[in-house]
C-alpha cells in the first residue's frame, strides 16, 4: 500500500507544494540544494508543522487530512525521526538513553523492538559507555537504535551524515544499508549529499524551490542528467546532481 503526500506550506521564499504516493518500503531520498524545502517537507509528515490543503497517509492510516480537519499530533504517529545531531543525554548511559523514550511504553513489542534494534546495530558492547566517550557515527547509532525502538511505521532521518566527518560517514552508511535491507520500514531519507542518494536511496524526489522538479527511481532519476560541470556560484538541486556526478 504506497503512502500519500499531499500539503502546501507557505515559506517566506516559497510555497511548499508536494503531490505524491510513495513506496511503503525502502529509502526514498528526499533531495536538494540548502533552501529547497526538504526539512520542511520532513516536518509537515512527522506533524511538527501543519501544511494546509493537507492529506498525509502512511500504512492505510490518515495522520492528516484538511478536508475531514483530522489532525493527528506529533506524538501520536508512529514514526521514529533522525536528526543531524543525536542529542543524547550526557549523564545518562547508552542503555538508559535507550530506554528513556520508552518509559511509557512498557508493552513487550516495545521491549522486543528495542532489543532488536540493539542487535542490528551490534550496540550490546556500548551500552554501559557515556555519550561523551563516544565517537560521533556511534552516537548517531544509537540515535537511529532509539527512533527504531519505538516500532515506528516510518522512519524520518533528517541529514543524519551532515555533522559527521568523512570517516565516521563511511562508518556508518553500512549501518543505514542493512537498515534499508533488513527491516520492512518505509523510510524518508533528507540530504543534499548526491553519494548518499547513489548509495542508500531506492528513489528520489528532487525539490527546486518548495516544488518535485524530478521523482522515480534513483537510477532512472540520475541517469536523466549528464556529467556535465557547471561552474555556477550558486547552483539549483538539478545543477547539484550534474556536478556532483561529473566529480
Amino acid at each position: 500500500m504506497a503512502n500519500q503526500i499531499c500539503l502546501q506550506l507557505a515559506r517566506p521564499e516559497f510555497t511548499l507544494q508536494i503531490n505524491l504516493q510513495l513506496p511503503a518500503e525502502g529509502i526514498t531520498s528526499i533531495y536538494g540544494a540548502s533552501g529547497s524545502g526538504k526539512t520542511s517537507l520532513l516536518r509537515c509528515v512527522a506533524g511538527l508543522e501543519k501544511a494546509t490543503h493537507a492529506h498525509i497517509e502512511v500504512g492505510g492510516e490518515c495522520w492528516q487530512d484538511d478536508a475531514t480537519r483530522v489532525f493527528i499530533p506529533t506524538w501520536k504517529r508512529p514514526i521514529g525521526y533522525v536528526f543531524q545531531e543525536a542529542s543524547l543525554f550526557a549523564h545518562l548511559n547508552v542503555q538508559q538513553n535507550l530506554e528513556f523514550g520508552l518509559k511509557r511504553m512498557l508493552s513487550d513489542k516495545a521491549k522486543n523492538s528495542l532489543k532488536n534494534a540493539i542487535d542490528l546495530l551490534e550496540l550490546g558492547p556500548l551500552l554501559k559507555r557515556r555519550p561523551q566517550s563516544l565517537s560521533g557515527g556511534e552516537r548517531q547509532r544509537i540515535a537511529i537504535a532509539r527512533a527504531l525502538a519505538t516500532a515506528p511505521r516510518l522512519m524520518l532521518l533528517d541529514e543524519p551524515l551532515a555533522s559527521l566527518d568523512i570517516p565516521r560517514r563511511l562508518e556508518i552508511l553500512p549501518w543505514l544499508e542493512t537498515l534499508r535491507d533488513e527491516l520492512n520500514i518505509p523510510m524518508l531519507y533528507v540530504t543534499h549529499a548526491i553519494e548518499e542518494v547513489m548509495r542508500l536511496a531506492d528513489n528520489v524526489i528532487v525539490l527546486e524551490q518548495g516544488r518535485v522538479s524530478d521523482y522515480g527511481a534513483t537510477d532512472a532519476v540520475l541517469n536523466k542528467f549528464n556529467p556535465l560541470y557547471l561552474p555556477a556560484r550558486t547552483k539549483t538541486s538539478t545543477q547539484l546532481i550534474k556536478a556532483e556526478l561529473n566529480e
